[in-house]
């Protein structure tokens, strides 16, 4: 834990975090700077070791890769969907 309660986020627990999310559907959003951000709801396809990839639906991308880096300062945020929204 780091200051006032708060989990610090390291690259080995933000790609253990991706890791159970592997084959799962999930929300992106990426912050591309300049009040840029995206939202992505697609499946966790790839994972590597710097690295992972998302498989996004109804966007002219077909994939999004983001870094953990990004993860760990504050760039991207990844969550499950929650069942009942599947």
């Amino acid at each position: 834990m780091g200051h006032n309660g708060v989990m610090k986020v390291t690259i080995e627990s933000a790609h253990d975090n991706v890791l159970k999310l592997l084959g799962k559907r999930v929300a992106l959003k990426v912050n591309r700077g300049r009040n840029r951000i995206k939202k992505y709801n697609g499946v966790v396809t790839q994972v590597h070791p710097n690295i992972f990839v998302v498989s996004v639906q109804n966007e002219i991308m077909d994939r999004v890769s983001c870094s953990y880096t990004d993860m760990v300062c504050g760039q991207v945020q990844i969550k499950e969907y929650p069942r009942d929204q599947v």
